[in-house]
């Protein structure tokens, strides 16, 4: 390989669902590989408080788990060309919090020449769990739960090292809803500033790289049970859930911003609000709210950027229903939906954690999806 004459595109997937638990050991890229004619990586990183500890001066210097994603990009960089890969040509692509992470690696001084392209999946930076603003907090909470002094931040560091690794992980947290207790966080290093203010200000970071992003149909669908997608919700239940929203998002003003997502959210032409229907559009506030108008916001920014590059920006929606998804086929598609066609699921018996029956339709459907990913990577 090192002799190849011309060299492989690689594309990296950086794992999402959250910052505290998954891998990316199940996300098999050998179909995506063999398709596009790519190298596919996936990577590991450190996660929960062993991966985004928060900076305490003097001991630690936080975002361990974007370091160890910087690590495996540094090392793709020196290595990759004894596989037969182009390390000048080098895309990375999350889902979700991975997507976030796609969005932050954008973002930073330290990423620069490590790739080319990013690709955004349900995800962006903006979103507003993907930065954890109370972590410091948490740490406060876990030290306490284990007899570590808390006033001294070095020592509290150094006391939660000594404790065995169940022990800081059973110390039960009560986190807010939509919110992240450990994750990245600004320290003016690997994250230098407001996510918002860098892609607006700094476009010489940002403006490096051609960006892809997209969504599904609906982005928030976990807080709902199977009995109620099938008959729907009541107004209570819509406001519970849209205050607890609003009160976790904003700090002032929360009435007006509960009575405005209500009066936006509701078809006024229907005088009876069938709840199915309050169903619909309470998963459409949510689903704006937490993926898709940040990532929209995120690729507007993207997309006024003047840089010598001249750097391309996409959207997609991926719209298409599994057959046999096991939710109501009038939600539309949900969260998570699109990754087995990007990897490939439907063209092989089994891959990885997908394991659905697919049509053929949907296997040709899987084809067109990673001939759109593998060529963006090579060609942007």
């Amino acid at each position: 390989p090192r002799n190849a004459k011309s060299r492989i595109p690689v594309m990296v997937f950086i794992h999402g669902e959250s910052y505290d638990w998954n891998s990316g050991n199940p996300y098999d890229g050998s179909v995506i590989a063999s398709l596009g004619n790519i190298i596919v990586i996936t990577i590991n990183f450190r996660l929960g408080i062993f991966g985004f500890l928060p900076a305490v001066e003097g001991s630690s210097r936080g975002n361990y788990g974007i370091m160890d994603q910087v690590a495996a990009l540094h090392w793709i960089q020196e290595n990759i060309a004894e596989f037969g890969g182009d390390p000048k040509n080098v895309t990375i692509f999350g889902h979700g919090h991975g997507a976030a992470c796609v969005n932050l690696l954008m973002l930073t001084p330290l990423t620069k020449g490590l790739f080319q392209r990013a690709i955004m999946q349900s995800g962006s930076a903006l979103s507003p769990w993907a930065i954890a603003r109370n972590s410091l907090a948490y740490t406060r909470q876990i030290a306490k739960s284990l007899k570590c002094p808390t006033e001294d931040s070095a020592v509290l560091v150094e006391c939660l090292r000594q404790r065995p690794v169940q022990d800081i992980l059973a110390v039960p947290l009560s986190v807010p809803d939509h919110l992240s207790a450990f994750g990245p966080t600004i320290d003016g290093v690997v994250v230098p500033g407001e996510p918002a203010d860098v892609m607006e200000k700094h476009t010489d970071f940002f403006g490096q790289y051609d960006l892809m992003f997209g969504i599904t149909r609906i982005e928030s669908y976990d807080q709902f049970s199977s009995q109620e997608d099938k008959s729907g919700i009541d107004v209570l239940r819509r406001d519970r859930l849209l205050r607890t929203l609003v009160r976790n998002l904003f700090t002032y003003h929360l009435q007006e911003i509960f009575l405005t997502v209500v009066n936006e959210y509701t078809d006024w032409s229907k005088p009876d609000q069938h709840p199915i229907n309050i169903l619909d559009s309470t998963t459409d506030a949510m689903s704006d709210a937490l993926v898709i108008a940040p990532l929209v916001r995120t690729g507007n920014f993207h997309s006024r950027v003047r840089h010598p590059r001249d750097p391309k920006t996409y959207q997609y929606v991926f719209t298409h229903q599994t057959e046999e998804a096991g939710y109501s086929q009038r939600m539309g598609t949900v969260h998570g939906e699109d990754l087995p066609y990007i990897f490939g699921a439907p063209l092989v018996n089994s891959l990885s954690h997908f394991s659905r029956n697919f049509t053929k339709s949907e296997s040709s459907l899987s084809e067109t999806v990673i001939l759109f990913w593998t060529n963006f990577a090579k060609y942007g």
